[in-house]
């Protein structure tokens, strides 16, 4: 296992250089030195001096991160260092931290803010153009619960889309027995939001819009759609459909359960959970679990919990309050905070990012690189 040198770098001698590991969240900065002298002198100690050509990788974490008041409107103006983190249970510095406006009124509120640093906070002028999935799960039985969740939920949907700004795209996908991508990625908000009824989302009749760059039907495979077994499988093909997408992506998920009760009455699910979340996140796409289920407390909403919890989103119940949590995921997908963390050394090859912000009363979401690993 490579260690630091005296310089604090983890030098690997002869290594190509490493441009990208394989996650969207994680690169490696990558410098080349030489050096001339014969050795290196430490407090008189004589040390193994560094071969000419060696590379030096210091690692760095990039993740997605939302910090929001209680009712989802995001908190502005924070900086490095505001943020502690931790990356595997250990201190993280922040190297950097940039804010992301997503919608005009978000760019606009940002103006009366003050940052400190402001440096290193960038605010871009105009907001992001924004890629939202509305995925839908109906239930093939048609039981009591779910449907009425589906009906109540459905036209707020439609009015979700439909209040989305110029510059967003949106696609849709139903999940019943199997995937069905039921409009590519359009800025047509209209046509979209007149497609999402409770009747056209059950049997999907209506010619959708024209699709527009990028495409998801492009990255999505029929046949694999077609065959997935379960909502752990849709998840998975939607990530890996999502992840030659570049930027970051929301997935509305209006939906009843992910995984099965098993014997003891126990909510289980096999390793696909973590094949789907780890391709959702390396697509950089937080998952907002809105749980249709015409109930106070059911087992099954677990999987939808925590999906939501790994990949930066939240969970939140709608058969009370659906004009709420319609409310709350306008306000807290509007921005979000890119950080840029310097892990310590020696990180294990799966690991959890834990952030906290010296802020009353706020909610955080983090999008984390690897599955929960104790709930399943």
């Amino acid at each position: 296992m490579a260690r630091p040198n005296n310089l604090g770098f983890i030098v690997r001698p002869g290594r190509p250089h490493p441009l990208w590991c394989g996650r969207p969240a994680c690169t490696w900065a990558v410098a080349v030195f030489a050096v001339l002298a014969a050795g290196l002198s430490v407090a008189g100690a004589q040390e193994t001096p560094t071969p000419f050509g060696a590379v030096v990788e210091v690692r760095r974490i990039l993740t997605e991160v939302r910090v929001v008041n209680f009712d989802g409107s995001p908190v502005l103006g924070l900086g490095p260092s505001d943020f502690r983190v931790k990356v595997g249970g250990e201190r993280a510095e922040v190297r950097s931290v940039q804010w992301i406006p997503s919608t005009a009124e978000a760019a606009e509120a940002s103006s009366t803010e003050t940052t400190d640093p402001p440096s290193t906070v960038h605010h871009p002028v105009k907001p992001e153009g924004r890629l939202i999935v509305v995925l839908f799960q109906t239930d093939f039985a048609m039981h009591r619960s779910r449907t009425i969740g589906l009906v109540r939920m459905a036209p707020r949907a439609s009015e979700f889309v439909a209040g989305l700004g110029p510059g967003d795209k949106v696609a849709v996908l139903v999940y019943t027995s199997h995937l069905q991508l039921r409009a590519d990625f359009t800025d047509d908000h209209e046509a979209i939001a007149e497609m999402l009824t409770p009747n056209e989302v059950l049997r999907g009749r209506v010619e959708p819009p024209a699709a527009s760059a990028p495409s998801l039907g492009e990255h999505l495979d029929a046949d694999d759609a077609k065959n997935a077994a379960s909502m752990a499988d849709a998840l998975e093909l939607i990530g890996e459909a999502l992840k030659p997408i570049p930027g970051t992506k929301s997935l509305v998920f209006f939906g009843y359960a992910l995984g099965r009760m098993s014997a003891g009455n126990r909510v289980t699910i096999d390793d696909g959970y973590r094949r789907a979340m780890e391709a959702l996140s390396a697509a950089r796409t937080s998952v907002f679990s809105l749980d249709v289920t015409d109930a106070d407390y059911h087992s099954l909403a677990l999987g939808l919990r925590t999906i939501a919890a790994d990949t930066g989103g939240f969970y939140v119940k709608t058969h009370l309050f659906p004009d709420t949590a319609m409310k709350k995921l306008v306000r807290v997908i509007s921005s979000y905070y890119e950080l840029e963390i310097i892990p310590p050394p020696d990180l294990d090859d799966e690991y959890r990012i834990n952030v906290s912000v010296d802020r009353p009363r706020t909610d955080i979401y983090v999008r984390q690189d690897h599955a929960s690993p104790n709930v399943w």
